[in-house]
């Protein structure tokens, strides 16, 4: 396709990989684009205390996700109306109270969630929902304190205490691996940044956590930490596309926000964003 332009090439991955709907499902209620230009707002969901991409700051919503948010509603030019979501046991459960069913407790529908992770099979599980506009793709890493591990191969780590969010994915992964070697080393933190915490502060020798929250959360002080992204063998995933959701129906809105993220994009606005968490931006490839 050499007639592409990048800007081009990113709107046709943002709207036109579009997870399909699997047959059968029932229909949602409609918000679709001509209904939040009528409005002059753009309702979105973001995930509460989740940095970097959505927390409170000073009393202010701020992160990532509500940036980009912000960017996508002055693109599409509507105000931003971005709330606060817990996060349920499942995504699953977050898009049906965010939006399609609502919650139990009654509460406008979001128009779009931000941070889905962009999965077909996730996709086909969920048919009340489209998955669309993949922003960001996102890996495992390790950060260590060179002194102590001095190199980021998994299978010559140390013996050396290892901070992890308990119940994640590189939790159960440490559990398991060389058949529980680290299992008396781990330390579990309620978040990836409390784990950083305890890097930086002596109590563990090394990090395993997705590379937004290690670089976002070691900020100033990232030089002194080497990070290193890597697999995890053996687990469903080591690297994932983030991406947004809205209704099965709404798929007008889908083609608009993927061109304003394709734009934002293309000019260096997303890249500018995660910057200013402390993040870098990586484009996700190309997916069917």
């Amino acid at each position: 396709m050499p007639d592409l332009t990048r800007r081009r090439l990113l709107a046709g991955l943002a709207a036109a990989t579009a997870i399909p709907l699997a047959t059968g499902a029932r229909p949602a209620s409609a918000r679709p684009l001509d209904e939040v230009m009528e409005r002059g707002r753009l309702r979105v969901a973001v995930y509460r205390d989740f940095r970097p991409f959505s927390f409170r700051q000073d009393g202010a919503l701020v992160g990532i996700d509500v940036d980009l948010a912000g960017a996508i509603a002055e693109k599409l030019g509507v105000k931003l109306d971005c709330y606060e979501q817990l996060a349920g046991e499942t995504v699953s459960d977050d898009l049906r109270v965010a939006v399609w069913r609502g919650s139990l407790f009654g509460g406008e529908l979001a128009d779009i969630m931000m941070h889905v992770p962009y999965d077909k099979r996730f996709g086909m599980m969920n048919p009340e929902a489209v998955l669309f506009a993949p922003y960001h793709h996102e890996v495992f890493a390790l950060a260590r304190d060179p002194s102590r591990v001095r190199s980021a191969i998994l299978a010559t780590l140390p013996d050396e205490p290892i901070a992890v969010e308990i119940d994640s994915v590189p939790d159960f992964f440490l559990l398991g691996m060389q058949g529980g070697r680290l299992r008396s080393r781990i330390i579990h933190c309620p978040t990836p940044e409390a784990a950083i915490d305890k890097l930086t502060a002596g109590e563990a020798a090394a990090v395993l956590a997705p590379l937004s929250q290690i670089q976002a959360a070691l900020g100033p002080r990232v030089a002194e930490f080497p990070i290193t992204t890597l697999a995890l063998p053996g687990m469903m995933t080591s690297d994932w596309n983030i991406g947004m959701a809205t209704k099965e129906n709404a798929r007008d809105l889908t083609y608009a926000v993927g061109d304003a993220v394709a734009a934002l994009t293309e000019d260096g606005t997303m890249a500018a964003i995660f910057a200013r968490y402390g993040a870098t931006h990586t484009p996700p490839p190309l997916v069917e």
